[in-house]
C-alpha cells in the first residue's frame, strides 16, 4: 500500500507533519505500507495565474512548465492520498490553495477515482469544518473517507484534551488504512450518474469553449467502466433532462458579459 502526504505548512515540518507521522506510525503496526512526503514548501509548483487553459483546451496545455504532470503521477500512482494543511484565516494555507488551483481541472474531469483520501487540518483553535470542506475537493474523483481536525494551540494542554485528539487520531489512521484496503471502483450512485449526465450534456453544448471537457465526456456511460442498472440509467437520464430543461438559460448566447471596455 503506497500514502502520498501532501504538506501545506510553509514551515514543512510543524505541528501538521508531527500529526501525520502519528498517523503513519499507527498504519504501519496495521500492515505493509510505504509513506511518501511531497513538501509544498519545496516543490517545483508554480503561481496558478488563472489563464483558464488547464479548464478549456486541457492540461497539458498549461504555460507554467513545472513538476505538476509529475506530482499527478504520483497522485495517480497512490492507494491513498493525505492531504494536510494548517489552517489560516478560517482556510488552507497559501500553498495549499496554490496546489488545488493547480489541479482544478480535476474538478471538471475527474481522474481520482482509485485515490482515497484524508484530510488533515490543525488549527489554533477555530473550527476547522470550513478548510476540510475545502481540501475535500481537491482531487476530482477522490473520495474522502475521513476529515480530521485537531486543535494545536502555542500552550499546554490538559491530559483529558491530548487523550481526545490520540483517539481521534487513532479513529482516522484505522479508517483510512480499512479504505485503502478496497480496491475495486464503487458503482455510482443515483446523484454521481446524475451529475455525471449533466455535465456531459453541459460539456456538449459548450464544446467551443471547452473542448477539453466535451473531449473528455463524448461516448462515456460514466467516468469508468461499472455496472450500471438499465433502470437507475433511465431515472438518472429522466432526472437529468428535467434539471438541464430548468438550467437552459444558463448556456451560451449572443450576448458577451462583461462588456469589455472600449480603448479612449
Amino acid at each position: 500500500m503506497n500514502i502520498l502526504v501532501i504538506m501545506g505548512s510553509p514551515k514543512g515540518r510543524g505541528s501538521g507533519h508531527r500529526i501525520v507521522k502519528m498517523i503513519e506510525h499507527r498504519m504501519k503496526a496495521m500492515g505493509d505500507i510505504e509513506f511518501e512526503y511531497l513538501f509544498l514548501k519545496d516543490a517545483n509548483l508554480r503561481q496558478c495565474t488563472g489563464c483558464y487553459t488547464c479548464m478549456a483546451k486541457g492540461e497539458e496545455r498549461c504555460p507554467l512548465q513545472d513538476d505538476r504532470a509529475a506530482i499527478e503521477q504520483k497522485l495517480l500512482a497512490a492507494d491513498g492520498v493525505i492531504l494536510s494543511s494548517p489552517m489560516y484565516v478560517l482556510n488552507v494555507s497559501g500553498l495549499m490553495k496554490n496546489f488545488i488551483d493547480r489541479f482544478a481541472y480535476s474538478n471538471h474531469r475527474p481522474r481520482f477515482h482509485r485515490q482515497k483520501v484524508l484530510t488533515v487540518v490543525n488549527t489554533g483553535g477555530d473550527s476547522p469544518k470550513a478548510a476540510l470542506s475545502f481540501l475535500g475537493n481537491a482531487l476530482g474523483g477522490s473520495r474522502v473517507v475521513h476529515e480530521l481536525g485537531i486543535a494545536t494551540p502555542p500552550w499546554p494542554q490538559t491530559e483529558r484534551t491530548v487523550a481526545k485528539k490520540e483517539r481521534a487520531i487513532d479513529a482516522a489512521a484505522k479508517e483510512f488504512y480499512r479504505a485503502c484496503l478496497e480496491k475495486s471502483l464503487p458503482s455510482p450512485t443515483m446523484r454521481s450518474l446524475v451529475l455525471f449526465l449533466l455535465r456531459q450534456r453541459a460539456y456538449h453544448e459548450c464544446r467551443h469553449y471547452l473542448p477539453a471537457d466535451h473531449a473528455f465526456h463524448l461516448g462515456k456511460a460514466y467516468y469508468y467502466d461499472a455496472n450500471i442498472n438499465p433502470i437507475k440509467a433511465a431515472v438518472a437520464k429522466a432526472i437529468a433532462g428535467i434539471m438541464l430543461h430548468m438550467m437552459k438559460g444558463m448556456g451560451p448566447g449572443g450576448v458577451p458579459w462583461p462588456a469589455a471596455k472600449k480603448e479612449e
